[in-house]
């Protein structure tokens, strides 16, 4: 099998697991929202690095879904900024990167509904920078991840989003298993059916099938490629939540980057 293929197959399983994470809860505990009612809403991207490209993409996607503007992306983002740099975590209180960044991202634009798009990671909220989970019998830290992102959910609700759609760290091989052992802590958060709060894609499945080729030459950061990957991944779990089919011309335009290979320089 050629590299080729070996990449468009990876890619195949790797939405197939984004997807059944968003048709498992297709609407959020307390709230009916609909994402794609022809009416105007708002998406506030919040994360890191890891996420300064693929909202564009996701603009573009939904543009063309719509034929037009309906949804606004806004990107809510800063480099090195896991949870535990937007809010204490202890006291689930905002930081000055969220009362600079993210409360001003949250504003209305009129009556439109605003969801948060929220890429994040657990470094920094379980110890130092390198603690993190170390396996599914990891029970108190998996419980002190859950917290951490249930009180960043609830600040985001308070702030004013309607719905808060949560996706975990792509894959990062100098901090394996722990980051891919984020989602445990993701996935107890979804047992305590918090309102307007549900799982967003897995992107660290997908990245972790295309490493290093998805990735910038330090293999961390993704590149053009990685970001078409978790922009596919975003927009194939956005369109489950509605219960709607996925527009072939998004899958091949995945599919074409992935057959492109990865783009020199840092994206």
């Amino acid at each position: 099998m050629t590299l080729r293929t070996l990449r468009v197959v990876a890619v195949a399983v790797g939405l197939f697991v984004c997807v059944a994470s968003a048709a498992e809860e297709k609407s959020a505990p307390g709230t009916t929202l609909r994402l794609f009612d022809g009416k105007a809403k708002t998406f506030v991207v919040n994360g890191y690095s890891t996420s300064f490209h693929w909202p564009k993409i996701l603009q573009r996607k939904l543009d063309r879904h719509f034929g037009k503007r309906v949804i606004e992306v806004r990107s809510a983002t800063k480099g090195g900024t896991p949870i535990a740099k937007w809010i204490d975590v202890a006291s689930g209180e905002p930081k000055e990167a969220w009362l600079k960044i993210v409360r001003p991202a949250l504003k209305r634009s009129g009556d439109a509904p605003v969801i948060v798009l929220a890429q994040q990671s657990l470094k920094w909220a379980l110890g130092d920078r390198r603690a993190g989970i170390r396996n599914a019998q990891d029970t108190e830290r998996i419980r002190r991840g859950a917290d951490a992102l249930e009180k960043y959910a609830r600040l985001m609700t308070k702030d004013g989003a309607d719905l808060v759609v949560i996706a975990m760290h792509i894959y990062k091989k100098p901090m394996e298993p722990e980051i891919g052992n984020e989602r445990l802590a993701l996935a107890a958060l979804m047992k305590r059916k918090v309102p307007g709060v549900v799982a967003g894609p897995d992107v660290w499945t997908p990245t972790s099938k295309l490493w290093p080729q998805a990735f910038a030459r330090d293999k961390v950061h993704p590149n053009q490629m990685g970001a078409e990957v978790m922009a596919q991944c975003w927009f194939e779990t956005l369109l489950a939540y509605d219960g709607l089919a996925v527009p072939a011309w998004s899958r091949e335009e995945m599919k074409k980057a992935i057959e492109d290979g990865p783009q020199t320089g840092r994206r």
